[in-house]
């Protein structure tokens, strides 16, 4: 007797929104207005979606996210929604320094699904696993070395965040994209740190691939640093005269003087952070100097929006010494 295949097991359309990167109004708006597929009905009425309605909404949104009307490409075939792209993937593509592709290792609960898809579509980049299993995965980011590890966290956590580190530096992977949908902005920047790119899920095929590719010509542009013996704006009013600013009242019912006063107390204290930072830290120290120069250059703007105000007003800056308000 002849096994009966098990039935195709179908996607919700929850994780079809997730999967495809297409917003689940969406996707409710693109089947009633387009028809772009027809999803199968549970027994409770819910949608369900299978692996050829994925493929088929994958290619779509990739040619909406390049600029192609949806009312253009809706009633395309798989085949011909297949041809358009080829368009966008016969162009060069950077692979690795030595011109053989990228080999990409990926681990996760739903991304890796989402890139068998997409690895058929993607010029010079080679999947070389994918992988639901953490213990699969770190294996073979070990025994396989791979350019880049991509890694699907749905909530960043700081013992994965370490463990991640450490993969990558056992690894000697080039590159690596962490996927996440919510995490704390200092697990944020600890990775940002520690030089692993970021992505906020979800992502289109697009948007990773070029995360995924290691290309010098695609290195950010040097920062416009201020030239040599640039001197900066010189500090108008010293901190006694701010904080007279911040006691003295005014005619003008918004409290300009003061708010000022405390925009630059906040530019004066983020101006010496920066000052200091150039000197404590060489990897970071052309990005402070940057930073250090555009501060002073807006302090020096709030402080004349001051001095104008002042004029304005009339108002007597004469810093308060602590003795008088001591004695007072």
């Amino acid at each position: 007797m002849t096994a009966t295949p098990e039935p195709e097991p179908g996607f919700g359309i929850g994780a079809v929104s997730r999967l495809t990167g297409i917003p689940l109004d969406t996707l409710r708006m693109w089947e009633r207005r387009y028809h772009l597929v027809t999803p199968m009905r549970s027994k409770d009425n819910k949608r369900q979606y299978s692996r050829s309605d994925l493929t088929r909404l994958s290619l779509i949104k990739q040619l909406v996210d390049r600029g192609h009307a949806i009312s253009a490409v809706a009633a395309l075939s798989e085949e011909a929604l297949r041809e358009r792209l080829q368009v966008y993937q016969d162009r060069p593509q950077p692979a690795s320094a030595d011109g053989r592709p990228l080999r990409v290792l990926v681990h996760g609960h739903a991304l890796p699904f989402l890139v068998g898809y997409w690895k058929s579509e993607w010029e010079g980049i080679e999947v070389i696993g994918n992988h639901v299993s953490y213990a699969d995965f770190e294996k073979d980011a070990i025994m396989q070395k791979p350019d880049v590890l991509v890694l699907e966290m749905p909530a960043l956590q700081a013992d994965r965040v370490a463990q991640l580190q450490q993969l990558a530096m056992r690894s000697g992977a080039k590159r690596t994209v962490a996927v996440y949908s919510f995490g704390m902005s200092s697990l944020l920047e600890r990775l940002r740190k520690d030089g692993i790119s970021i992505m906020r899920s979800p992502v289109t095929a697009e948007a990773l691939a070029q995360a995924c590719r290691i290309d010098s010509r695609a290195a950010h542009r040097p920062l416009a640093l201020p030239t040599v013996g640039e001197a900066l704006p010189p500090r108008r009013f010293d901190d006694a005269t701010l904080s007279a600013a911040t006691r003295l009242p005014t005619s003008i019912r918004c409290e300009c003087p003061q708010h000022l006063a405390d925009l630059l107390f906040r530019l004066n204290a983020f101006e010496a952070y920066s000052a200091d930072c150039e000197n404590r830290n060489e990897a970071d120290a052309a990005l402070h100097t940057h930073l250090h120069s555009e501060t002073a250059k807006a302090r020096a703007l709030l402080e004349g929006a001051l001095e104008h105000l002042v004029r304005c007003e009339e108002i007597d800056l004469t810093p308060v010494s602590f003795e008088n308000t001591a004695n007072a």
